[in-house]
């Protein structure tokens, strides 16, 4: 469903740099990271569209967390005090997401 539902949410110009799917289920969730923005969105499946559940703006981004355990949990926070927050699916997908992004925050770039 990624393939199918992630390119409906952007704009033709966007191009993805991170995704994070969330845990399994029946409207899944997943982290995707572009150069404009930061989104958390529903993969609907093939009924129901894929919709942006939040959002903040790459520039405003200041960080981004991986806190593992029973209740893990990715987060990343904005300048404006906002945050998008996810359960990651698999702990190992988590902390490459959440190694890499710090990386792209850090430097401008993704680590080679």
């Amino acid at each position: 469903g990624l393939r199918r539902d992630v390119p409906s949410l952007m704009t033709p110009e966007e191009e993805v740099l991170l995704v994070l799917p969330g845990v399994a289920g029946d409207f899944p969730n997943v982290l995707i990271a572009t150069a404009s923005r930061v989104m958390l969105a529903a993969v609907a499946g093939p009924l129901k569209r894929a919709k942006i559940k939040q959002e903040v703006l790459a520039a405003e981004v200041t960080g981004v967390a991986y806190r593992p355990g029973l209740f893990s949990r990715v987060k990343v926070t904005a300048a404006s005090g906002r945050e998008v927050k996810m359960v990651p699916h698999r702990r190992a997908d988590a902390e490459r997401f959440a190694r890499e992004f710090d990386h792209l925050i850090r430097t401008g770039s993704l680590p080679s």
